[in-house]
């Protein structure tokens, strides 16, 4: 069951890897299907566990010595902990996020903190879903606790640094962001932390040190494609038109059908007619004089 899991997880790896947005809509049923296989996998492995656990006590009643087995039931006990249910309502948690069944997710991550009520991973996806619900206040109360445990924590560092910019609180969200920036264990973290500076210093209007953010976000992340879309905005207040529709073409071309696909095709159709006037020319042509 394991190793058919990886398998389809590989596969579906692969694809994401060699995506373009003719394969979009198989990736979105391969990981429906993977994560429903998995689902209920869980479910057989929990009734498994719980059937396990009823044998252990038929095992218990019939076995004359007391002291072994006491030894054997220490022995079962300890692979049936809550660290593995927590575990696995943890996994469930996340995908539910990834579905943007928020709700539902929250409900699975206040029974995890029930078993364990500092728990990082816990803590820190209950802040990412109520910062995805706009709740950043209660957001930021969760990612506080995260760094009283581990201050240096670059999830919640990022989370709560991205929460400063929506609330304009530009100097604590750059000192958050900027020692995710600066750490190399977490790539990804490190990736956003740049792209998040660079969404901060655009609003400031801080322009280049935007762009040098951003482009850094892109040399973590090549298909980071809202990246590209801030970029052809950056350039746009530096009236560097055709620079701004090289990034806004690049935004498109990972997926046009996406939010940052759609928008930069409306900047980009804005942007065109200002640095191809032989296409108004063309068009003024074709209709012929008035």
């Amino acid at each position: 069951m394991i190793d058919e899991i990886k398998k389809k997880l590989e596969a579906l790896k692969n694809l994401i890897k060699e995506y373009t947005p003719d394969k979009e809509q198989v990736i979105k049923d391969m990981i429906k299907n993977v994560y429903i296989e998995i689902a209920n996998n869980i479910k057989y492995l929990n009734q498994a566990q719980d059937e396990l656990r009823q044998l252990a006590q038929n095992f218990r009643n019939r076995k004359t010595s007391k002291v072994d087995m006491n030894r054997f039931y220490s022995f079962i006990k300890a692979r049936t902990s809550p660290e593995l249910d927590l575990a696995t309502l943890l996994d469930r948690a996340w995908n539910l996020i990834v579905m943007e069944d928020y709700d539902e997710a929250m409900g699975i991550l206040k029974k995890s903190l029930e078993i364990d009520p500092k728990n990082t991973r816990a803590l820190g996806l209950s802040g990412l879903v109520l910062m995805n619900k706009e709740l950043y206040d209660e957001a930021m109360l969760y990612f506080q606790k995260v760094l009283l445990i581990e201050p240096g924590n670059p999830f919640a560092l990022n989370n709560l640094g991205f929460i400063c910019y929506k609330k304009g609180i530009w100097g604590e969200a750059i000192e958050h962001l900027s020692k995710v920036a600066k750490q190399t264990k977490d790539r990804m973290a490190r990736l956003y932390a740049n792209f998040y500076l660079g969404l901060v210093y655009y609003e400031r209007g801080m322009v280049t040190d935007a762009i040098r953010f951003f482009e850094e976000a892109l040399k973590l992340g090549p298909n980071l494609q809202e990246a590209y879309y801030y970029l052809g905005l950056a350039e746009l207040k530096r009236y560097e038109f055709r620079r701004a529709v090289e990034y806004f073409e690049k935004c498109i071309k990972i997926d046009k059908d996406s939010k940052y696909g759609r928008l930069a095709f409306e900047e980009t159709e804005k942007i065109k007619p200002i640095i191809e006037p032989e296409r108004i020319l063309k068009k003024q042509n074709k209709n012929g004089p008035e």
